[in-house]
């Protein structure tokens, strides 16, 4: 299974699996694909392992492309021609800790292929790691918004509407004094 990760602004993420079950022999049909969905990693939060069902609802599609599912150095050239039958759960929350975890449960039998797709920064390159049953990843660092930012582009923006009426009125009044 393939799990990419897109980091967003203000600490948003959206994680989307997907699974192959069109020429795939672990994953024999549609439902087996959806069991393997249902619970493929958890988040680590302190000690505690969350399931992603937990941050957010899955939201499930199905298509046919790998394109936008993996990195195209996971793929092998001689499944390009073969007909893939995909189904992608997404998840998308807003973490609450500066960075994120990701860990296997034991017992697991579908690994994960967990890349990374920075929206701030697209033409980074994904960066990506195996997760085999019990395996953690590393700590992946969340885009958060510093708190003074928002402060900071109200206050510039009060300065200049200040600004803009200052000459306004200066304008007004020396063309009183003129007349």
């Amino acid at each position: 299974m393939s799990a990419k990760l897109t980091l967003l602004p203000d600490a948003e993420v959206l994680l989307e699996i997907t699974a192959d079950y069109g020429s795939n022999p672990m994953l024999m049909d549609e439902p087996a694909a959806l069991e393997a969905l249902a619970d493929p990693i958890r988040l680590r939060q302190h000690e505690s392992l969350v399931p992603l069902s937990s941050l957010a609802a899955a939201r499930t599609s199905r298509h046919d492309n790998w394109e936008d599912y993996a990195p195209a150095a996971y793929l092998p050239s001689e499944t390009e021609g073969e007909a893939h039958s995909l189904i992608t759960s997404a998840w998308r929350w807003h973490s609450t800790e500066p960075e994120v975890v990701f860990e296997m449960q034991k017992g697991k039998l579908h690994d994960v292929l967990l890349w990374t797709h920075d929206a701030a920064h697209p033409e980074a390159g994904p960066r990506w790691m195996l997760l085999l049953a019990g395996d953690r990843s590393l700590p992946i660092s969340i885009q958060q918004t510093p708190w003074w930012r928002g402060w900071m582009a109200a206050a510039g923006a009060g300065g200049l509407i200040l600004l803009g009426a200052y000459f306004v009125s200066r304008n007004f009044t020396l063309r009183q004094r003129t007349l």
